[in-house]
């Protein structure tokens, strides 16, 4: 197993991934209702996200890896087809991971459309994970653009992974300020 996969195997089981996204769910709707628009909404540089930025770039990864989870399903069972190869992911000069263009945020969004987004597509999500039960750890696979080839289970962890990092990036930010 490659290093990076690894990393999300500590995430461990559907049961435990849906804990993790339980309570850093609850954080970061928590820490974003504690603040002002200026601080959601501020853009600390040109090609810095802002809080709500993040927020919906959060929505979008999510939502796609619900639909991912869902196709996955779906070819486990016969019903679709599988999906045809994936390009890896694109990086920064310093090494750091860049959002695929899908997953990149319009902005715009207030924060109350944020909010219910974000409880939308957790919802989706916990369906998809529901729906496939024992069939989540089990192939078939899809290339991550920075994991590799993952089973569903694998795509929900990195949901746990994506989260806690953008909320510590954020905390961080405004820590900051």
């Amino acid at each position: 197993m490659p290093a990076a996969q690894e990393g999300l195997a500590r995430f461990g089981d559907a049961e435990n991934c849906l804990k993790h996204l339980e309570r850093s769910r609850r954080e970061l709707v928590r820490f974003v209702e504690s603040l002002t628009d200026e601080q959601l909404f501020h853009r600390p540089g040109a090609e810095v996200w802002s809080v709500a930025e993040v927020l919906e770039h959060v929505s979008l990864v999510e939502e796609s890896a619900g639909k991912i989870i869902r196709r996955l399903r779906k070819v486990a069972l016969g019903e679709a087809e599988p999906f045809p190869p994936s390009s890896p992911g694109q990086t920064r000069p310093d090494g750091r991971p860049l959002a695929p263009p899908l997953t990149e945020p319009k902005g715009g969004l207030s924060r109350a459309a944020l909010l219910e987004r974000l409880q939308a597509v957790r919802e989706r999500v916990l369906a998809e994970v529901a729906e496939s039960g024992e069939r989540l750890s089990h192939p078939p696979t899809y290339a991550h653009p920075f994991f590799g080839d993952l089973t569903a289970l694998g795509w929900l962890q990195t949901l746990v992974y994506h989260e806690r990092h953008h909320l510590r990036q954020i905390q961080e930010r405004l820590g900051a300020l």
